[in-house]
């Protein structure tokens, strides 16, 4: 099993995740990684993980004594830690249980070894660093899906809906990634939308919010 792992890790080096600049790609075997079922996935954007949630967690990870560096795929579903040559199990152990504070399970058996080949593929996981990419596309979600229900509640012209989106997402990638000012959607809306159309606006907001806290599921589009 640790010669395919190695040679799965060299096939993908290109596009591996691991910092594999940083050490001797045959010393990261599956040994070195561990992955944990996890409930990350967004719940307003459901094919995704959620970036402002898993952020605190994977950079808590990594300040970690004994982890290198801590992934999450991008459903949001899968955590994978890449452990220091130096760990021990008991290092180990201690990480895992506080994982589980956060409702994780580790992986082990067919579903690991699963994981540890689609991580090893380098393709669709997230550092820390890089889950506010998940943020922003969750951003982009709903604003398009608040557009449409406005625009199924009142006439909006092309340019209008167009310009709303945009300021929509705008204004919720700097919320979820936190790199802007409090500023109220509601308030960026008042340049393209009349005192009516608020009002509309101040209900799709309200079915939003009852998406991202599970109280009502995301609608079918289509």
């Amino acid at each position: 099993m640790k010669t395919n792992i190695i040679v799965l890790l060299m096939s993908a080096l290109p596009y591996a995740p691991l910092a594999i600049v940083m050490e001797n790609s045959a010393a990261v075997t599956a040994d070195r990684i561990s992955v944990f079922k996890v409930p990350l996935v967004c719940p307003a954007a459901p094919q995704i993980g959620c970036g402002s949630a898993s952020k605190p967690i994977l950079l808590d990870l990594e300040k970690q004594p004994g982890v290198l560096e801590a992934w999450l795929n991008r459903a949001g579903t899968r955590v994978a830690i890449v452990w220091k040559p130096e760990s021990n199990a008991e290092t180990r152990r201690k990480v895992a249980t506080e994982l589980k504070e956060d409702r994780a399970t580790e992986l082990d058996g067919k579903s690991r070894e699963e994981t540890v080949a689609d991580f090893l593929s380098g393709k669709g996981w997230y550092r820390a660093a890089d889950v506010d990419r998940l943020s922003e596309e969750e951003a982009d979600i709903i604003a398009a899906r608040l557009v449409r229900w406005m625009q199924a509640k009142t006439v909006l012209t092309k340019d209008t809906a167009e310009g709303l989106q945009r300021a929509f997402s705008d204004l919720l990638r700097k919320d979820l990634t936190g790199k802007g000012p409090d500023q109220k959607l509601k308030d960026v809306a008042r340049q393209y939308l009349d005192q009516d159309q608020i009002k509309i606006l101040e209900q799709a907001i309200q079915d939003e919010e009852a998406i991202e806290n599970g109280e009502q599921p995301v609608p079918k589009e289509g």
